[in-house]
């Protein structure tokens, strides 16, 4: 028996109380003690899935109409990724969901019944991952801007005092516990080249950030890292600071695999 480490995705399967966290994930966290995630799981939440539905609600909110907020979604480029696809793909979810409950609504109607499920939706989201029953929480980050959702002008969803983002006061903490274990950093650069990794992940962008995030903190330090390359840490936050006895847990083991051998540590997936 090996303890569990969450990964954001495992924490997302949580606080949504998904089948996978229902079948799976559950009997696992209870088979394998101490279940922990560190804050840095809520920092990727925060900053990602939790931010992304803010801008679909927000969207909705400040748009005329739900056909001209699905249209400035499209005509949002590909590059933009997730920051495009993830609040388009959340409002033809909810566009669903209200048509179902009610067939004979107007477009104003669905709009209005959409408004109140995405705020509830992200708010229990958010809520379920910061007090989880399944899980504690540790690795506490001084920079984390943790707290309850606020509301901006206009009925827009905000993140805790107004930003989905770090403390600007604050250097990146999980730069600063990464970078404290030298050698464990120098091999998770190694193991990151592309000479190390097959074709496929050697072009995932992902992997190309991270290593030159990592790249980054071995040069400069915490007190020098760009914050903006925290969320590029991603994946290897969860390698090194993986506590001895424990294992990731994740829905994504092909990205942790490179860097959990490098260190020794093993990954679990459903």
């Amino acid at each position: 028996m090996a303890g569990s480490f969450l990964d954001t995705t495992l924490v997302v399967e949580f606080a949504e109380k998904s089948p996978l966290a229902k079948t799976w994930g559950s009997n696992h966290v209870k088979a394998n003690t101490p279940a922990e995630a560190p804050y840095y799981a809520l920092r990727e939440l925060l900053a990602g899935k939790v931010r992304y539905l803010c801008d679909a609600h927000n969207r909705l909110q400040a748009a005329e109409s739900l056909p001209e907020a699905l249209d400035g979604l499209l005509k949002l480029p590909p590059v933009s990724g997730r920051k495009r696809d993830v609040p388009l793909k959340t409002l033809v979810e909810e566009l669903s969901k209200a048509f179902q409950q009610d067939r004979a609504g107007t477009l104003d109607d669905h709009k209005r019944e959409m408004l109140q499920s995405l705020a509830l939706r992200v708010t229990r989201l958010w809520n379920n991952a910061r007090k989880a029953k399944n899980y504690d929480v540790i690795q506490h980050l001084a920079c984390f801007n943790d707290g309850a959702l606020s509301r901006g002008t206009a009925s827009t969803l905000r993140g805790p005092s107004d930003s989905f983002e770090c403390l600007a006061s604050e250097q990146c903490a999980a730069a600063a516990y990464i970078y404290d274990d030298q050698a464990s950093l120098s091999k998770m650069v190694n193991a990151l080249h592309s000479g190390n990794l097959d074709p496929a992940a050697a072009d995932k962008n992902e992997n190309k950030q991270r290593r030159a995030a990592l790249k980054e903190l071995k040069t400069t330090g915490p007190g020098a890292f760009q914050r903006r390359r925290c969320r590029a840490l991603g994946d290897a936050y969860f390698a090194a600071m993986c506590p001895a006895g424990s294992e990731v847990v994740t829905t994504n083991s092909v990205d942790h695999l490179p860097l959990c051998t490098a260190l020794g540590k093993k990954v679990v997936s459903p």
